[in-house]
């Protein structure tokens, strides 16, 4: 009888393979970059304009307010005591046209006065001793300032005289205009909606106006005329697309009939003054009597 043979029992160990190894190698790599890492650094200031909006108009001569938002930046008071500079922190400048403006310390509105005309207006972020940041932090937007309405479409209309009128050598001229100021023109730049009026006789400039008066033309020649009433700019260029308007009138010459009727008014004025004169004169008079000598008696 065969002796059966048996082997003896094989210990089994659980072995991690190799992707679990790995696996745990990375995740210990991952938990200690925190120890290593470089410190963060701080965020990058930003400043934004939140209104106007670029190419905006500002009419009527109003101020324009500027609105803005800061973001990882305090605004602080420079020039306090014993203020030491600190990162991320300062205040802010406004430059108009690269002109020094205001310098603010509050994220608030910003009224600014405008003269007539494109004006670039730009916010810088400085620190507190005034110097720019490294990048430069700043933004700005462009807009237009006028005294006329910031909307519309101007329009000018002849009053008088109307159209084919027959006249004598003076004449008054009235007009209407809407959507348009006019100024005094003093070497200003151009503005939308604000110029001056310019009076056309015949094609040759007559006149130029900067009140909204009726004007008083004396001297005219006989005959027939084309009056123009244009609107131009502050350099005396018209408007673009051009607004005006032309009407025609007679100028009659005064005939030989109208004079002597006003000669004999007057005349006849004088006469009926000497007449009343002499009545109330008469009236003031003693009444003459006759007294008869007595030898006559």
């Amino acid at each position: 009888m065969k002796r059966r043979r048996i082997s003896p029992r094989r210990n089994f160990h659980l072995c991690p393979s190799r992707s679990t190894v790995l696996s745990l190698l990375l995740l210990a790599g991952v938990l200690a970059l925190p120890l290593f890492a470089v410190p963060a650094r701080a965020a990058t200031p930003t400043v934004m304009i939140v209104s106007p909006a670029d190419g905006a108009v500002f009419g009527n001569g109003t101020p324009m307010i500027v609105r803005f938002l800061v973001s990882d930046f305090s605004l602080v008071q420079p020039g306090r005591v014993g203020q030491v500079a600190a990162p991320n922190e300062g205040h802010l400048r406004v430059f108009v046209d690269g002109a020094l403006a205001r310098l603010v310390v509050q994220v608030e509105p910003i009224v600014l006065p405008l003269s007539s005309g494109p004006h670039t207006i730009r916010l810088q972020l400085v620190d507190d001793v005034g110097n720019a940041l490294s990048p430069d932090v700043s933004t700005s937007v462009r807009v237009v300032a006028t005294h006329g309405p910031a909307g519309g479409v101007p329009t000018i209309r002849i009053v008088s005289p109307k159209l084919f009128e027959r006249t004598g050598h003076g004449m008054y001229v009235s007009f209407q205009i809407t959507n348009f100021t006019l100024v005094e023109p003093h070497g200003q730049p151009n503005a939308p909606s604000e110029g001056h009026l310019q009076l056309l006789l015949d094609g040759s400039v007559l006149e130029e106006l900067v009140q909204v008066e009726p004007a008083f033309l004396v001297s005219l020649p006989d005959g027939d005329h084309d009056l123009t009433m244009r609107l131009v700019n502050n350099d005396d260029t018209p408007l673009s697309p051009d607004v005006s308007a032309t009407t025609n009138f007679h100028v009659t010459a005064s005939t030989s009939a109208t004079l002597p009727l006003v000669l004999n008014g007057g005349v006849l004025f004088l006469e009926v003054f000497i007449v009343t004169i002499l009545i109330l004169r008469r009236r003031k008079e003693p009444a003459n009597t006759s007294i008869a000598p007595r030898d006559e008696l």
